[in-house]
């Protein structure tokens, strides 16, 4: 019974172990530095590529790349786009997009932060993601999520390329659309509310049922005599 017991806790403990093998170990990515001056820059050569769920990357453009390797890599402009088209530095809950201008190609990191009252943590957006070629690239679209902290949200961007980082920053303002609650108007002193009017009306109408009431009895008891 004891060896019984013994293989079958042998066999569960065997099965379990080629399970625990079999689930795959992702490289987690870095936690972005706490501020976004912060001098600091991504591991080189580890990481999961990351890009939030819906965006999209887009050339716009294409800058003529020299055989010069030496070049350090630069991210010449960094700024924010409505749908249509527009440099705007403030949105509301409305998709929005990231246009950059590189000089090289490269993998390209985008850290997001917060104000330090909303006590948000900083997060990546883009981690270690290719760009093959230099020039204008528009990511996109960015929507807000559930309880997105309003005010100024700072992004910055790492571009790996060569063995050389380049870096920069820019940032938007967030206001939420807040909807308007509807109130019901308030009865200024001496005016008549709907439920006085309709208390009224119906002690106005038992008033007229029992005055009929007393007329019909009173002819009834009158044809009785």
């Amino acid at each position: 019974m004891k060896i019984k017991m013994f293989s079958s806790l042998m066999i569960t403990t065997l099965v379990l172990t080629i399970a625990l093998l079999a689930i795959p170990v992702y490289a987690q990515n870095p936690t972005p530095p706490s501020e976004p001056d912060q001098s600091w820059n991504p591991p080189e050569d580890s990481g999961e590529t990351l890009m939030r769920p819906g965006v999209e990357s887009k050339s716009s453009s294409m800058y003529y790349q020299p055989p010069q390797p030496s070049i350090p890599p630069n991210i010449q402009s960094a700024y924010f786009i409505d749908e249509s088209g527009q440099s705007r530095t403030q949105f509301g809950d409305e998709p929005f997009y990231l246009v950059a201008h590189t000089n090289s190609s490269g993998f390209l990191y985008i850290a997001e932060y917060y104000t330090a009252e909303s006590r948000h943590l900083p997060e990546w957006l883009v981690y270690r993601y290719y760009l093959d070629h230099a020039g204008a690239w528009t990511l996109g679209p960015f929507c807000t999520e559930p309880f997105e902290p309003a005010g100024k949200h700072t992004w910055r961007l790492w571009l790996f390329s060569s063995g050389q980082w380049a870096q920069a920053s820019t940032a938007f303002n967030y206001q939420p659309y807040y909807r308007s609650t509807s109130t019901p108007p308030v009865s200024a002193p001496g005016d008549w509310g709907t439920l006085q009017v309709l208390i009224i009306a119906m002690l106005t109408g038992a008033l007229g049922i029992t005055t009929g009431m007393l007329i019909a009895n009173r002819r009834y008891n009158l044809v009785g005599c």
